[in-house]
């Protein structure tokens, strides 16, 4: 099967990766009616468990998964393999757990190798995940809401839908970049954009950052940095 065309180059993904979910999410701010500024990303229940890796980006391959009750339909294996290289190069695995409460892991040394080897660079699960020193070794991201020790009766019920992780709404083909502090949705309409956003919001930010380090800092110091800021941005053509 051939590769999915990404809508990204290399090169522009690249330049996404230098930059923090932090940044990426003042960056979106610029862009006037994109989205309310309380959208797009993982609230805190969502922990990065590799915190000390650089931001990683994938589009999104969806699953829905439950581990509390054996027996129930699931979807066979190689489906889902089949629905990870469905997406383009590189993928991000977003998994939504239907258990009320959270209590077998789909990810683990196996899972966590099978979707690598599929191009996959991390999971974003508001479920769990295990075997976390053989996954940090072989260099794959995890986002989750719990640790756990075991896999349970974990299947996978659906492939390919619109899931909510603890506020980040994903639908397939979505980008999304992850790390230490969360992840979050790039819309693909500005992300090929995005370092010149972030960009802005660095020259923005830096004369209020340039008065509050300096030595003697003042509330009229930083009043003169806000009034600079502030003639920043009306100069500002942000998008």
């Amino acid at each position: 099967m051939a590769e999915p065309t990404a809508p990204l180059t290399e090169a522009e993904l690249d330049a996404i990766r230098q930059l923090d979910t932090p940044t990426i999410s003042n960056a979106l701010e610029l862009v006037d009616g994109l989205r309310p500024w309380t959208d797009g990303f993982t609230r805190p229940e969502i922990v990065c468990r590799f915190p000390e890796f650089k931001t990683v980006v994938g589009y999104a391959v969806t699953v829905e998964i439950a581990a509390a009750v054996p027996g129930r339909k699931s979807v066979p294996r190689d489906q889902y393999w089949e629905s990870i290289v469905a997406q383009p190069s590189p993928r991000m695995i977003v998994i939504h757990d239907r258990d009320q409460t959270p209590i077998g892991s789909f990810w683990g040394e196996v899972n966590g190798s099978i979707a690598r080897g599929l191009g996959a660079v991390g999971v974003v699960t508001d479920g769990t995940v295990r075997d976390l020193d053989e996954v940090r070794e072989m260099g794959f991201q995890f986002l989750s809401k719990e640790v756990s020790v075991s896999h349970a009766y974990v299947h996978a019920e659906a492939l390919g839908t619109t899931v909510e992780i603890a506020g980040m709404k994903v639908s397939p083909g979505d980008l999304i970049a992850a790390d230490k502090h969360g992840a979050i949705q790039i819309p693909l309409e500005v992300a090929k954009d995005l370092p010149r956003l972030a960009a802005l919001m660095g020259k923005y930010e830096a004369p209020m950052i340039k008065a509050a380090q300096s030595p003697g800092a003042t509330p009229d110091t930083l009043r003169a940095a806000a009034a600079e800021q502030a003639e920043i941005r009306k100069n500002q053509a942000a998008y």
